[in-house]
């Protein structure tokens, strides 16, 4: 899990070609833009490719070009642009055959000017089109917590809001219900389905746009009530990650001066959120790890938000960076991924490698625990 689903994605560009654009390209454009929608997650092949180039490759390449280039907003508009040459060549060659087919097939006497509706589509009209689907995709990513590079190649800064989840069963069904409604105007009433489509696309992008504001304002929310419980504690940073599902649930993470606090939000339940408390481990073996490349990487792709560990085993001195912003359930400790670094007992770097604790959880069960803490705070 590490954006928002291609699914979401593919959708919300759908939703976009309803804003004008489905109305005067034809039914292709709401295909074209679900497609053009979903381009930049193109980039979870960047690893294969360079396996297959013989090129030595791990999870922290992988770590590094995911929402990376194919994600900037400056590379947006060339995306956009192949994406629509690409196609337009391709249909108007498709419409000169068909063109071609009806003037060998009509009879003397007859004109043969019969068109497809493509041919009247102007160039600048579907690269807006597609420009406004690819553009929605690292927009929507920026909302969740995983952190994109808008503004690659001029900085290799991540921007995340944390305002909703990598998956919302919620946001997904208003972009999903716009669609359909679309589409049922467009067979009960097909005279005026231009005028209904159009209102109905951009009450659909409002309403979906409206969610995550909600959520960025239910992220505040939940830092303040997580904040009010640890007291007289010294923060020197809270923030709010929402959880899978909805914006109903909220993994808030506090950094004080005794260390790290995880906290479980429900926002319409009336308990208190437990808190549940974490030393940070700050000697001279985590001060070697996080002097390493990786860690540094790591610490990068977390966005600050690490949580060290250190502990012996069997003669080696392990320490384990925690990336806090996502845990094994809502308020803990156990963070899904983290950064293994291995010392041996002279402080030779023996290894330092990526690991993860959600392998042996099935989707099933992670849906399963989302939907269950949405409706059981």
């Amino acid at each position: 899990m590490s954006s928002m689903d291609s699914i979401t994605h593919g959708l919300l560009g759908a939703l976009t070609a309803q804003l004008g654009f489905r109305q005067r390209i034809g039914r292709e454009a709401t295909w074209l833009a679900a497609g053009a929608a979903m381009v930049a997650d193109l980039d979870f092949m960047v690893r294969p490719m360079l396996s297959l180039a013989g090129v030595e490759s791990n999870e922290m390449t992988t770590m590094f070009s995911h929402r990376g280039l194919s994600h900037s907003l400056f590379l947006s508009p060339l995306i956009a642009l192949v994406t629509a040459v690409a196609w337009w060549w391709f249909r108007r060659r498709k419409d000169g055959k068909i063109r071609l087919n009806e003037l060998e097939s009509s009879q003397p006497g007859q004109t043969g000017d019969s068109v497809t509706p493509f041919r009247a589509v102007r160039f600048r009209l579907l690269y807006a089109c597609l420009l406004t689907a690819v553009f929605s995709h690292p927009l929507l990513d920026w909302c969740t917590s995983y952190g994109t590079q808008l503004l690659l190649p001029f900085s290799h800064a991540r921007y995340a809001i944390d305002a909703v989840p990598i998956i919302d069963f919620v946001y997904t069904s208003l972009l999903i219900l716009a669609l359909i409604l679309c589409y049922l105007a467009r067979k009960i009433a097909p005279d005026c389905s231009k005028r209904w489509t159009l209102i109905v696309g951009w009450t659909g992008l409002i309403l979906s746009s409206g969610y995550i504001l909600t959520g960025r304002a239910m992220h505040d929310l939940a830092i303040s009530r997580a904040s009010q419980e640890l007291g007289a504690a010294r923060i020197s940073r809270a923030d709010a990650y929402p959880a899978m599902g909805s914006i109903l649930v909220w993994r808030v993470v506090v950094r004080s001066d005794t260390g790290w606090s995880v906290a479980a939000v429900h926002v319409l339940s009336p308990k208190k959120p437990a808190i549940t408390s974490f030393a940070q481990a700050d000697d001279e073996w985590v001060s070697r790890a996080a002097g390493t490349q990786e860690a540094r990487l790591f610490d990068w792709f977390a966005m600050g938000r690490v949580r060290a560990s250190h502990e012996q085993l069997d003669g080696l001195h392990v320490v384990e960076f925690h990336d806090m912003r996502y845990g094994r359930r809502t308020d803990s400790m156990e963070s899904l991924w983290g950064l293994r670094v291995e010392f041996d007992s002279s402080g030779k770097l023996l290894a330092a490698h990526r690991f993860h604790s959600y392998r042996g959880i099935s989707l099933g069960q992670i849906v399963g625990q989302a939907w269950h803490d949405i409706w059981n705070p």
